[in-house]
């Protein structure tokens, strides 16, 4: 074997010993905050960048590399949002970070700002949902009380630190989400990423959408800010909580009851039927 093989299977070697103290460090830290995460989720934190783990993932010094930026996708508003937009909006500004969820009947986005209110309008906008507790401007409850839209506020808190957000506030929100009668319906929180993003991720996962698909998702709106205890929520939120109106608005298949099945007669039983019989 020559030298020049011989220094890339070393170099490789070392890159998935690095790789894999990686991996350690992410589930160390896990553990020590007392929550659990797939083996899965644990691999994605490791090659994918999020703001709450870069002294986890390298304690020197967390310097993103070409492919660490590659992957961090988030935009002001993802380009799909706008070329998929009806021809009437196409003059109108959407909020910042706005999506479509499912195509009229949930959407995403920051906060509305004024030269938003026109393209909500247009938009058909019926509800929106306000993730943050800050009280609304009068602008903005003028605005919603002019185009006919129904407000409602609950307070998801933001996973700094440690996973802050209440599953019962939780609960609430995709209560609201998923009655049909609230739809359109804009779910909005400050920058559309981080509670706007554990939410829908909420969403997707009751509607059965795959893990890596419900994380990407998350990372194309948050970009280089996603939090990693973002994504250990929503990957351990009890769906439970909420599948009965996930089933009642018909967004999953409603349970089926089955009858278990008849026992067998016991020996004991049998025998002493036999014996009546023959008596």
């Amino acid at each position: 074997m020559s030298s020049s093989n011989g220094d890339s299977a070393t170099s490789a070697s070392q890159g998935q010993n690095a790789q894999e103290s990686v991996f350690e460090r992410i589930r160390e830290f896990v553990a020590s905050l007392g929550l659990s995460a797939s083996d899965g989720l644990i691999q994605h934190a490791g090659e994918t960048t999020h703001e709450d783990l870069k002294v986890v993932v390298d304690p020197q010094g967390h310097q993103c590399s070409i492919t660490c930026t590659a992957e961090s996708y988030g935009t002001l508003t993802p380009a799909v949002s706008i070329r998929s937009a009806p021809e009437r909006l196409q003059s109108l500004t959407p909020p910042s970070n706005y999506g479509t969820v499912l195509p009229g009947c949930v959407y995403r986005s920051s906060y509305p700002k004024e030269e938003n209110y026109e393209y909500l309008k247009e938009a058909g906008i019926k509800t929106i949902l306000t993730l943050v507790p800050e009280p609304l401007s009068p602008e903005y409850q003028n605005f919603m009380k002019e185009a006919g839209i129904q407000h409602f506020h609950v307070h998801v808190k933001a996973n700094k630190g440690e996973v802050r957000v209440e599953s019962c506030e939780m609960s609430r929100a995709l209560r609201l989400i998923m009655d049909r009668t609230n739809h359109p319906i804009l779910v909005h929180c400050n920058k559309g990423k981080h509670r706007t993003g554990c939410t829908i991720a909420c969403f997707r996962r009751i509607l059965g959408v795959d893990p890596e698909t419900v994380r990407e998702e998350y990372h194309t709106y948050a970009g280089a800010k996603a939090r990693f205890l973002d994504e250990v929520f929503f990957e351990n939120f009890d769906l439970n909580l909420v599948m009965w109106i996930a089933r009642k608005e018909g967004w999953v298949a409603p349970a089926i009851d089955i009858a278990p099945p008849t026992p067998p007669a016991s020996v004991s039983s049998s025998t002493s039927a036999k014996a009546v019989a023959l008596a």
